[in-house]
């Protein structure tokens, strides 16, 4: 297999070793720093499994839990080890910087840790299953409906968790997220729970430093990761629980570890690499179509090897596919066992996503066969054919950059529903009112929103470096990243499967597109300092563009930097929890209390809940006398007084709480330019005997 050039990556691998020789004890500190961001990666994987595997037993304890991760993360470390890669001083002195980057980000950004405990969307689902799972084993969660004497009509579910079976719900999606955030509350609190993913965040920032630096050489890549860095997407998603950073962190060190191993050939990374990667399907679901990159990367180890490395090459490939799958199977486990409504509503993306896996691995044997007859390997190793290849790859990258493109001059995108919380999003944004467009169209746009249009051309320009680069110098150590890149960029620049508001619409683009554009942006770069070296107008262009790629997304984000969502919320549920009492059973009386407050009151007070929606008196006080008869106290919770049917006292009633929180703000086809905010007024009221409301007095 040709190996990269060293114009391509400022790591190589060195010559090997004599047996007998060992590497001088003064060596280690260098090839530490050289390896710390595929160690990193290793560290979170290794660390991630067990938990998971506990979580599926119905038997997560932090006390086994954190000392199983810790052995996890100390073996897949260990078989990451500190390989004998030569690497330059800038490789070194970068990388340092690239820490110290993390480091700066990490301790600015975890000011703003979103408090996200009232549910609207996502985060506030994995935040609340994170807070459920520090008191107790399983996220089998037990509503206990009969507290209230089971009354027909009313409803366990909340935003985000869904009725798995009688009196037990489930929280949507993959759980790794939430176990992480779970375990770092139990072990520091629940202040640290909150702020898990600006951790995450930073370490996914490192990760990905250390794919970029393989690809676009150390310097460039410190580029790339600043430009990352100070994007809004990238900071939206990273300050509260979404499951984005953790996936990015995953498959961008998977793609590292990938790069690593296609060029020292060494066994253990390709193991590595696949077990890496294929964690992330512990994370998101859509990772299963970001996970194609390593199969294709599996057919290609196999396909160039010659005659008397076949034999070698086949094991490899076996290893990174056999070791993705472990980390796949639990993944799709915790779906179908402890998301299973969700599993359901999104089983035809998952099996289709599942199924070109699965024939990628079926027709791989039969591909690298052909790649193998004399004939054919002959033909396509013609330097006239591989220039006609990569000249035709490079063209079908421009060209599908600038379909997608064009699309808004041609193209209205539509569903067959109506969203009417689009069509206030719309209002408030002030565009035309339709709840059926999806604005798919616009997704290149939306990049350039973020990002900027020179850094967008460059990035189609870098592409089409790289897809040449693999053709012609045979760089195969680039073709899982380029293919991730190109696949998830195709898939989801053509449809985008998420609603248009801005910046949520963006976090799916931030684990693979907008990391991999940034890298491909920056291979642009290189390519114009080298070839314009002799003249002084190249190199400055590659300057501002540089510039650019850091200036314009600080630029956008900077009048939200300091924007944390639901700051202030916490006291509120806080005081709900403290009034209500570790012997209350709380009752909501109107659909977005329940939705909104439902599972926070479960996961942060401890007590039953139950929604009942225009109960009367004569009702409510059958619901109170079952609530006595175990033991507890009944309370009335709602956002407007006019839904608790009956006070017992006339007159206004004092809210029990209002609160006023900052929120990033919601809008269309264009990046938010100021904060948002929200507020949520609480009554809280007491039942008598006759079913009558007490209003408790405000909180102080």
């Amino acid at each position: 297999m040709t190996q990269a050039a060293s114009s391509d990556v400022d790591i190589a691998p060195e010559p090997r070793r004599p047996a007998t020789s060992q590497p001088a004890a003064r060596d280690w500190l260098p090839r530490f720093v050289a390896a710390s961001p595929e160690l990193v990666a290793a560290a979170v994987a290794g660390f991630s499994l067990g938990p998971m595997i506990l979580l599926l037993m119905g038997a997560f304890n932090p006390a086994v839990a954190v000392p199983l991760g810790l052995a996890g993360a100390a073996v897949a470390m260990w078989v990451c080890g500190l390989p004998d890669e030569e690497s330059t001083r800038a490789t070194l002195w970068c990388t340092v910087a690239a820490a110290v980057v993390t480091l700066g980000w990490f301790a600015y950004n975890i000011r703003y840790y979103a408090q996200d405990v009232y549910a609207t969307r996502d985060p506030a689902t994995y935040g609340l299953a994170a807070r459920w799972l520090m008191d107790h084993s399983s996220l089998n969660i037990h509503v206990h409906p009969e507290v209230f004497g089971t009354p027909r009509g009313s409803m366990l579910d909340a935003a985000g968790f869904q009725v798995a079976s009688l009196g037990t719900l489930h929280a949507q999606g993959n759980h790794l997220v939430p176990a992480l955030m779970s375990l770092s509350g139990s072990s520091f609190g629940q202040t640290a729970m909150l702020q898990t993913n600006v951790a995450l965040g930073a370490l996914a920032l490192f990760v990905f430093f250390g794919l970029a630096r393989r690809i676009v050489g150390a310097p460039l890549a410190l580029l790339a990761m600043s430009a990352l860095a100070v994007s809004m997407p990238f900071i939206y998603v990273a300050r509260d629980a979404y499951s984005e950073p953790l996936m990015l962190l995953f498959l961008m060190g998977g793609l590292a570890l990938l790069h690593r191993a296609v060029t020292s050939r060494r066994i253990a990374d390709f193991a590595l690499a696949g077990f890496v990667a294929g964690c992330s399907a512990m994370v998101r679901i859509d990772s299963y179509g970001a996970l194609l990159a390593i199969g294709v990367a599996a057919i290609v180890v196999v396909a160039v090897a010659g005659g008397g490395q076949r034999r070698a090459a086949v094991s490899r490939a076996a290893v990174l596919v056999a070791a993705a799958i472990v980390p796949i199977v639990v993944g799709w486990l915790d779906l179908t066992q402890l998301s299973q409504l969700y599993y359901a509503h999104l089983h035809r993306n998952i099996m289709l996503q599942l199924l070109a896996l699965t024939a990628l691995v079926v027709v791989g044997p039969a591909i690298a066969w052909l790649a193998w007859r004399p004939a054919l390997r002959a033909r396509l190793g013609a330097a006239a054919t591989q220039r006609r290849l990569a000249l035709g790859a490079a063209a079908v990258v421009v060209a599908a950059f600038a379909f997608l493109a064009s699309r808004p001059w041609w193209q209205e995108t539509h569903s067959v529903t109506r969203n009417i919380n689009l069509e206030n999003m719309q209002r408030e944004s002030g565009v035309a009112i339709d709840g059926t467009r999806l604005y798919n169209e616009q997704s290149v746009n939306w990049q350039a929103m973020y990002l900027g249009w020179p850094t967008v051309l460059l990035a189609v320009a870098g592409y089409a470096l790289l897809v040449m680069t693999v053709i012609r110098r045979r760089n195969y150590a680039l073709v899982g990243a380029v293919t991730m890149g190109l696949v998830m960029s195709a898939l989801y620049l053509w449809d985008c499967q998420i609603v248009a508001d801005q910046p949520w619409a963006s976090r799916r683009f931030v684990p693979v597109i907008i990391p991999l554009l940034l890298v491909a942006a920056a291979a642009a770069l290189r390519a114009l300092w080298w070839w314009q070296r002799q003249r002084e107008w190249g190199r400055v262009l590659a300057i501002v563009a540089g510039v650019l790629m850091v200036a314009y997304p600080l630029s956008v984000t900077q009048p939200v930097a300091s924007v944390r969502e639901e700051a202030g919320q916490l006291a509120q549920l806080q005081a709900i929890c403290a009034a209500v009492g570790p012997h209350g059973a709380v009752v909501e009386v109107d659909r977005s209390t329940k939705d909104g407050y439902g599972q926070a009151i479960r996961s942060y007070c401890g007590v039953p809940t139950i929604a009942l929606v225009g109960f009367t008196p004569v009702q409510l006080a059958a619901v109170r006398a079952a609530v006595i008869a175990h033991g507890r106290t009944m309370f009335l919770l709602s956002q407007d007084p006019t839904t608790t049917t009956k006070y017992a006292t006339s007159g206004d009633v004092a809210p029990f709480s209002s609160v006023t929180v900052p929120r990033w703000p919601t809008v269309i086809n264009r990046a938010p330019s100021g904060p948002g905010s929200m507020t949520t007024v609480l009554f809280l009221s007491t039942v008598d005997e006759h079913g009558l409301a007490h209003p408790v007095p405000p909180a102080r």
